[in-house]
């Protein structure tokens, strides 16, 4: 739009109260040459008289729209940028109700260069010469030390209120390495219980998952206050869920009647560099990742009705993950800063196409049309960040307990009651790790930690083991496998357990490797000689398919048949009278005889 255009469309009582604020004479009342006086000064007069009674914020206005938003103002991405508005974009602001202060006309002056919050294209250039070019807006992050100890107990804590919670802190490069073969290893012994349509897992599972898990859960079950779900519910489980429907997501997982078993993907991935499995964790969660993160947030009602008209979570996630590889990498981010910026550099996506059919207590009241920023898309993607990419080992968590710990939906209907708007409140902090930095593509490799770990073994005799240390989780569950406990530290190693392991080759070398790195590095004598009888005694015999044992009249018949090219190809002899066919040459078997002009009959089975 030209600015003449733009112009044109306001009464002369408008454009006369306009000509006030420029230094010119006072055209006659005619409408064309109120318009004519405005556009030609704009056009090309001298505004630096005008510009120089702007305010700062004022400025920022004018220089963000013209270099930063194509001529358009954008309240949102202003806001997030200078914390204010221009009173001149303010709802409550009407240049029409002013009075004739200094102030009035100042807060004014926007109004020669807003146009229903556009800047005519014609006038773009000539304040653009004006308006300095926005810096680009850095990042406040913060290292380790900087970090703060503690949290007042609650957002709407009174100002000196001794009451504080401890910020805790999770690097989960170290967390992910243990956890994720712990998974896998979990999920082939048949050892996660799983709801037959859902895939989620039971309260059983959750259990066992946790106890396999470096550190176990975010909270612990002390630090769930066992709140009624009116007043936010249970804040536990976080990480055994994710893990669940990563792996199933991810296809090293799918669902076995009540339970989840290891597909060959998930086997494979036992013996797969670590970053290159959570690569793909990461790549399939963004494009086939079920449930919808937003279920996760149990007070947010309405979900499931067909007015919700939620998005398509892998655009929601594609926004995110754009926004994670603006950030810097190995430094601290205040989740609110990591807001600021999505807003500001205009990152943002849509939870629901109709957020007005959401609600939190009541579906006639209170509908989320007014808090898509601050509940929606704010707990989308504390979901995102704190269960699931936390999870992958993707980001460094910071975080306390959730109650209390955000106050952005206190004006939302129906909430007075909360203690906590999610069970992901509490995260106050991430860091992109160098495992996240991969994933993401900001990093061309990825080097693994490799933290030093006391020794574990002690050799006792030729099967007997003793404990150096307590093992890790994960380092138990391939324990238990291959050796039985006994009294105190000791245990043996269990040869029939061993040869059950030993038929995988690839299971067959990571537990030879965990011994290895049990015992510091060498295997004693003994165990590796029994190691590699093992070795020998599985690859001795092999099957090869099911087969099926013909009888024949006599041994005579079974002769001509085991010899003669129509039939001898896909049989075997098998005793005097018999004959071995393997399943998969049955059909050519059986075509052989008609030539022969024989034929085998069928066998009625079930």
């Amino acid at each position: 739009m030209k600015l003449r255009e733009a112009l044109e469309l306001f009464t002369v009582h408008d454009l006369k109260k306009r000509c006030t604020l420029i230094p010119v004479t006072p055209p006659s009342p005619r409408k064309g040459d109120l318009v004519a006086t405005i556009a030609s000064y704009l056009l090309t007069g001298d505004l630096s008289r005008v510009w120089s009674r702007l305010s700062e914020l004022e400025i920022n206005a004018v220089a963000e729209t013209v270099h930063s938003w194509d001529g358009v103002f954008d309240h949102t991405r202003f806001s997030a940028r200078y914390g204010s508005l221009p009173q001149h974009f303010g709802s409550a602001y009407s240049m029409w109700e002013q009075s004739g202060s200094q102030t009035a006309e100042r807060q004014d002056l926007l109004s020669l260069f807003f146009y229903q919050y556009e800047i005519p294209e014609d006038l773009c250039p000539r304040l653009a010469a004006l308006a300095p070019v926005p810096a680009d807006l850095a990042y406040a992050t913060l290292t380790d030390d900087e970090l703060p100890d503690a949290f007042p107990a609650s957002a709407l804590a009174e100002p000196g209120d001794p009451t504080h919670q401890p910020l805790r802190r999770a690097a989960t490069e170290t967390l992910v390495a243990h956890d994720l073969p712990s998974m896998l290893r979990l999920i082939g012994q048949g050892g996660v219980a799983v709801g037959p349509k859902t895939g989620l897992p039971s309260s059983v599972a959750v259990t066992r998952i946790e106890s396999v898990l470096l550190g176990g859960d975010w909270y612990a079950a002390e630090d769930d206050q066992a709140i009624d779900r009116w007043e936010g519910g249970p804040i536990r489980p976080i990480r055994p869920f994710a893990w669940t429907v990563l792996l199933q997501a991810g296809g090293l997982a799918k669902l076995d009647v009540n339970k989840l078993a290891l597909t060959p993907r998930g086997n494979k991935a036992l013996s797969l560099p670590l970053a290159e499995v959570v690569a793909g964790l990461f790549e399939r969660w963004q494009t086939k990742g079920s449930p919808d993160e937003l279920r996760r947030v149990d007070v947010i009602k309405g979900q499931t009705s067909k007015g919700a008209q939620l998005s398509a979570t892998a655009d929601r996630r594609a926004v995110i993950a754009a926004v994670l590889r603006d950030c810097p990498v190995g430094r601290w981010l205040d989740l609110n800063e990591f807001f600021r910026q999505m807003q500001y550099r205009g990152r943002s996506f849509t939870v629901s196409h109709n957020p007005w059919s959401l609600y939190i207590t009541d579906p006639h009241y209170g509908g989320l049309g007014d808090y898509v920023v601050e509940i929606l898309q704010t707990r989308y993607c504390l979901v995102y960040l704190f269960e699931y990419l936390a999870t992958l080992g993707m980001i460094d968590v910071a975080y306390t307990l959730p109650y209390g710990a955000r106050d952005d939906y206190g004006d939302a209907w129906g909430t007075d009651s909360l203690m906590f708007l999610s069970r992901y409140d509490g995260l106050r902090y991430l860091r992109i790790n160098p495992l996240g930095a991969y994933c993401l593509g900001l990093a061309p490799e990825y080097r693994p930690l490799q933290p030093a770990m006391p020794r574990l073994l002690a050799a006792e005799g030729e099967l007997g083991l003793r404990l150096l240390r307590e093992p890790e989780p994960a380092e138990r569950l391939i324990l238990e496998r291959i050796a039985r406990p006994q009294a105190g530290a000791r245990w043996d190693l269990d040869s029939e357990a061993l040869l059950q392991c030993g038929t995988d080759t690839g299971e067959r070398a990571r537990i030879r490797d965990f011994l290895t790195i049990a015992f510091g590095g060498d295997l004693p004598a003994p165990l590796a000689r029994r190691l590699d009888a093992i070795a020998e005694r599985v690859t001795a015999l092999a099957d090869i398919g099911p087969a099926r044992l013909v009888q024949c009249r006599d041994e005579g018949l079974a002769g001509m048949l085991a010899e003669d090219p129509a039939t001898g190809p896909h049989c075997v002899r098998a005793g005097a009278r018999l004959l071995c066919i393997p399943e998969s040459k049955l059909k050519a078997f059986r075509k052989g005889l008609v030539r022969l002009d024989l034929i085998l009959p069928e066998v009625p089975r079930g």
